[in-house]
């Protein structure tokens, strides 16, 4: 067996029959099992939401007028936005869990490889914060990178479109 997953939560009226659940499923293992109790993990929902922020950046935005793609723009924001959040009392225990960030030579070339955050690891708490920094990040990306980022928008300001979810949710096309 993979595993399981049970969502209990203390408000529900179905906490009890979580539980029960839970028991009834170990003693059908018929053997040791671990339990592993967690903070929630990142919604579906709002990992699409950051997605298509990304991709909205990738397209809108030049870094030393380079175009990046929306996979370099997540690993740049991710890093920014553990910079300009670590010490804030309602993340720095939710970054400290996660560990550091580690530069580390290649295997078999030269160069360097980056290990550390990586948004398959953030909890709900750590995504929402993270759309609200990219929502603050595309309103004025020039002076949250100190001039390195320019947007190539009229505006100067990153044109937001809706997450796949919505746009099914809303017929948008």
């Amino acid at each position: 067996m993979k595993g399981l997953l049970f969502i209990y939560d203390p408000e529900s009226d179905q906490r009890d029959a979580v539980l029960a659940r839970l028991c009834a499923a170990a003693e059908k293992m018929g053997r040791k099992v671990h339990i592993w109790i967690r903070d929630p993990i990142k919604s579906r929902e709002q990992e699409e939401k950051y997605h298509a922020m990304l991709t909205d950046i990738a397209r809108d935005c030049r870094l030393y007028k380079k175009e990046l793609s929306a996979e370099s723009w997540k690993r740049l924001c991710v890093d920014a936005f553990k910079h300009e959040t670590q010490d804030d009392p309602d993340f720095a225990e939710l970054w400290r869990r996660m560990g550091s960030i580690e530069t580390l030579p290649a295997l078999n070339h030269p160069g360097f490889v980056i290990l550390g955050e990586q948004t398959r690891s953030f909890g709900v708490k750590l995504a929402a914060g993270f759309i609200t920094w990219l929502q603050a990040f595309g309103a004025n990306p020039q002076e949250s990178s100190d001039g390195a980022v320019t947007c190539v928008t009229p505006n100067g300001q990153v044109r937001w479109t809706e997450s796949k979810a919505n746009q099914q949710r809303w017929g948008i096309e």
